[in-house]
């Protein structure tokens, strides 16, 4: 079985997302970078299992959700399954991973927006947050 196949087996019942991150992300994303839908199903969302609703990426929202993967992706332990993570929520949001690969880091570059910027800082609070929740370094 390959790892991508495992990850898939496993992720049907166990969550790869921590449940306050999902949360503080929901914060942030909700009606932003996706359309309006409930905390449950963005959880779901968020560790790949199915919703009640389909979730869909709002227009020209694609650069922040890049970010925000990458930014979720690097907590994910261990980085291998981070990395599948990144790729499989990716394809559920229909965006390209040579999209993802070249725009990233976009919202940290030099010349990004004052909006861009303070998405970025929403979803570092996130994750700092959900780090002190559960007490971890």
């Amino acid at each position: 079985m390959s790892d991508g196949t495992l990850f898939k087996d496993t992720s049907a019942w166990m969550d790869t997302v921590d449940l306050a991150l999902c949360l503080f992300i929901y914060e942030v994303c909700n009606d932003c970078q996706f359309r309006h839908l409930s905390g449950s199903d963005f959880v779901n969302f968020m560790n790949l299992k199915p919703t009640v609703r389909p979730v869909t990426v709002r227009p020209k929202e694609n650069l922040r959700v890049c970010y925000m993967v990458l930014s979720v992706s690097q907590t994910v332990k261990p980085r291998e399954r981070g990395k599948q993570w990144a790729e499989d929520f990716l394809q559920r949001c229909g965006i390209s991973k040579s999209y993802y690969d070249k725009h990233r880091n976009d919202v940290c570059a030099q010349g990004a927006t004052r909006e861009n910027r303070e998405y970025r800082k929403s979803i570092d609070r996130a994750i700092e947050k959900a780090r002190q929740l559960n007490h971890t370094p």
